[in-house]
């Protein structure tokens, strides 16, 4: 069954990928936002591949499958453990923060052992070609990312969700997976580099984060904070061991702090892979180590 899905979004992709090679591309104009992001406008607004197809890293098709591990304030690693009775619930977050779309809703508890039946460890990113369906309208102004954590052998995701990534020659910027606990990123440091990357290079970011984000397990709040974040690039040649090899990255520290609180990340940048790795310091004193495993293109495995 897990093979029956993964060959209807492969065909979903290539349909995609041939609507983008339909399309033309016009002139790109580049903004800095309120928040200090670079982010493109473009006049082919009928094109709905617009925001992806000029894509260097991020590139459409693409299949990223990453690990994590969380560990609670005390330091002992604890292991989700999932709901088996998955809903549907489409909802789109309308506070703060409004490009998270909810498409498959599921329940978690932490747990002292990991049980590959019934704990998720690993979840994949799918780069959309286009900004069409995942309920974002024909005018988003993102590349469309799917995440999907899946049970050993599921007939289907048990959690999916769908975001955003900015990707241009200025900056990439992209939200992370917010489903079952690692909805506890809304409150760390998105992913972030500004380009060219140079050692000390300094810049900032902020957003708006409505309470729904909060859960009693880490923070609860009334009304919306404002997240103010301090980005800083402090080597540009880190090697890093992965499963992917030693990888020559650039890497970025980020802080956070708002009205309740403080959180922290330290984020791995490879020039072929995109972000490899991150080391979250979460609002609550936990922490969440998450790992690139593999990167497939087209379904291709890379090297």
């Amino acid at each position: 069954m897990k093979t029956a899905v993964l060959h209807l979004i492969k065909s979903f992709f290539m349909i995609g990928i041939m609507l983008c090679a339909t399309a033309s591309a016009q002139t790109v104009t580049e903004y800095e936002n309120a928040g200090g992001i670079y982010q493109e406008v473009r006049s082919d607004t009928a094109n709905p591949c617009r925001y992806t197809e000029d894509n260097q890293v991020y590139r459409a098709g693409n299949e990223y499958t990453f690990a994590f591990r969380y560990f609670n304030p005390q330091g002992e690693e604890r292991f989700m453990r999932v709901y088996k009775e998955a809903v549907r619930k489409p909802e789109i977050n309308e506070q703060g923060d409004t490009s998270y779309y909810t498409l498959l809703y599921a329940r978690h508890m932490l747990v002292d052992t990991f049980d590959e039946d019934s704990c998720i460890r690993q979840y994949t990113v799918r780069i959309n070609p286009s900004n069409i369906g995942y309920g974002f309208s024909p005018d988003y102004d993102q590349t469309v990312e799917v995440f999907e954590f899946w049970l050993k052998n599921g007939a289907r995701p048990f959690a999916q969700s769908a975001s955003g990534i900015v990707e241009n020659e200025r900056n990439i910027w992209m939200h992370p997976p917010r489903s079952l606990l690692l909805s506890i990123l809304e409150l760390n440091p998105f992913p972030y580099i500004k380009f060219p990357a140079k050692k000390g290079l300094k810049w900032k970011w902020k957003l708006t984060i409505g309470s729904q984000w909060g859960d009693p397990l880490w923070k609860e709040w009334e009304g919306a904070i404002v997240n103010r974040y301090r980005y800083r690039i402090v080597d540009t040649s880190c090697l890093l061991s992965t499963t992917l090899g030693t990888l020559d990255c650039v890497c970025v520290e980020a802080s956070a702090k708002s009205r309740i609180g403080k959180t922290g990340l330290t984020a791995y940048y490879n020039e072929k892979y995109g972000f490899v790795k991150f080391d979250y310091t979460n609002i609550d004193g936990s922490k969440i180590v998450i790992d690139l495993q593999s990167l497939r293109s087209d379904f291709h495995t890379l090297k």
